[in-house]
């Protein structure tokens, strides 16, 4: 099974990323454009996996603590690829995420995982292989509080990625 570890949005924010993915549709050549449902933001890409791995997963989450923080998004831009351009929502920079990704990252490679070495640029794809004269740029902020992190199943079906909640870890609100 393939998987990675998310933050997941609520209603109003996902709107809010599905009309900044419809307007970039509407003024794009072609694309592949990521259905509503499937907007998150990666912490971090395991890939296949067995189920004594889902298992371990879900320790190092069981592990995991963290207070609920604010997150914003406020930039649109891409990442040039010769197949069309991958374009997403960029988040500013947050040190509570940027913490939780690394402790997150850390715990599984304790673990036995292999991951990803390239650095954390946080993000949420709204469209891959674009072709488009949009430009890149700030957007209207979009803000959410993030209060949990979840273990997600990607799978092919219907002739399109569905994703899957497996697991979920809730922040600690401390007094």
């Amino acid at each position: 099974m393939r998987l990675f570890i998310a933050v997941l949005f609520p209603d109003p924010i996902v709107d809010s990323l599905a009309s900044l993915r419809d307007k970039l549709h509407n003024e794009a050549v072609s694309g592949s454009f990521v259905p509503r449902e499937n907007l998150h933001l990666t912490l971090s890409f395991l890939g296949e996996c067995s189920s004594s791995e889902e298992r371990l997963v879900e320790e190092v989450l069981d592990s995991t603590s963290f207070k609920p923080f604010s997150l914003r998004m406020d930039r649109i831009g891409f990442f040039q690829r010769p197949d069309g351009d991958i374009w997403w929502v960029g988040a500013e920079e947050n040190k509570e995420l940027s913490d939780l990704q690394r402790s997150i990252s850390s715990s599984l490679s304790k673990k036995g995982f292999k991951l990803e070495k390239k650095r954390f640029s946080p993000h949420i794809t709204l469209a891959r292989r674009v072709i488009t004269t949009t430009r890149a740029g700030r957007i209207e902020p979009i803000e959410t509080e993030v209060n949990e992190v979840s273990l997600m199943l990607s799978e092919r079906g219907d002739g399109r990625m569905i994703y899957t909640p497996l697991y979920s870890i809730q922040a600690v609100c401390m007094k």
